[in-house]
């Protein structure tokens, strides 16, 4: 009988670690959920910002167990009926012909301080230069992974130059002439808006705008020069601001054929570059500053609201 009795106690209590363990998956706990007997893992939780940054694009994610990773479908949601599929591949957004190849690819995310104002140059450590200098060497960025734009290529059809000249306009825009990306008239469109108004009650802005800016250029087929790839001014998502004079520093390689390797030492006061508060209103409307890039680029902008949705979930999950 007692054998009996320490079956049934046995045979109860693994039941009731199975059923656990089935709750466990059933309500998501960890990282995969239970499909039939297999595991599959969670959706990227990063795919909530690529359809915050692109509302009026749908990306449905679908698990691919030959490859182990996640299939994304990406299509618009009105207008063009286009879609692509992408692999996640590590937040890559890869074609399945360059899944092969994915070491040659960055993350589709950077790393940028948003809303920070820039460090004074005077007082960088060592370790901060050195950071300059090894972003800003010629090795390292003839070799460096290239940004994996094959999704952006697909939302602003620029893989060639022709499907992108399709879809470019020329626009007004602080009363100057410049031609970008169709998908970026409205939020450009916006921008001027608040700083005309801005320019009312802000001397600063007003000054840089009647005063600083020369012209703007937009779209250019063109690749970076020192770096063989395709700048975003090719896709018509970057616009760069330039003065009546190029008599101070706003390029960092202009700097560096003047100063060599304490280009990036140059004190801000004798830099070229926005206001703050124009920035500011850039940022808010989807637009990041070429200024706080390591390589900076004080001229430039560029429409990137997946990376400022980036920044915020960053910042939400580190609080």
């Amino acid at each position: 009988m007692r054998n009996r009795k320490e079956f049934r106690i046995i045979l109860i209590a693994t039941f009731f670690m199975m059923m656990a363990g089935f709750l466990s998956a059933e309500t998501g706990a960890g990282n995969s959920v239970v499909t039939g007997t297999q595991a599959t893992p969670t959706e990227p939780e990063e795919l909530e910002i690529l359809r915050k940054a692109f509302s009026d694009i749908t990306f449905t994610a679908t698990y691919d167990k030959t490859l182990k990773d996640w299939q994304i479908k990406v299509t618009f949601k009105v207008g063009s009926k286009k879609s692509e599929t992408f692999y996640w591949c590590e937040s890559r957004m890869l074609p399945e012909k360059e899944l092969k190849n994915k070491s040659l690819y960055l993350s589709i995310f950077e790393d940028y301080p948003y809303g920070e104002e820039l460090q004074d140059p005077s007082t960088y450590t060592q370790a901060q230069i050195e950071e300059f200098r090894y972003a800003g060497s010629s090795s390292t960025r003839k070799n460096e992974p290239y940004p994996a734009t094959f999704l952006l290529d697909f939302i602003y059809s620029s893989s060639s130059r022709k499907t992108v000249e399709e879809h470019i306009s020329k626009v007004k825009f602080l009363g100057h002439s410049v031609t970008v990306n169709d998908r970026v008239v409205k939020p450009l469109a916006a921008v001027e808006k608040r700083l005309l108004e801005l320019k009312k009650t802000n001397k600063t802005v007003a000054d840089f705008l009647d005063k600083d800016l020369d012209h703007l250029e937009g779209y250019n087929w063109r690749e970076i020069s020192d770096v063989d790839r395709k700048s975003f001014h090719s896709t018509a998502i970057a616009i760069d601001f330039l003065p009546p004079k190029l008599n101070r520093h706003m390029y960092w390689r202009w700097t560096k054929d003047q100063k060599g390797e304490k280009w990036m030492l140059v004190p801000l006061s004798s830099r070229w570059m926005p206001p703050y508060d124009m920035i500011n209103v850039f940022e808010e409307e989807g637009f990041i500053w070429g200024g706080k890039w390591l390589v900076w680029d004080n001229m430039h902008f560029e429409y990137r609201p997946e990376l400022l949705e980036y920044h915020r979930w960053k910042n939400q999950k580190s609080e």
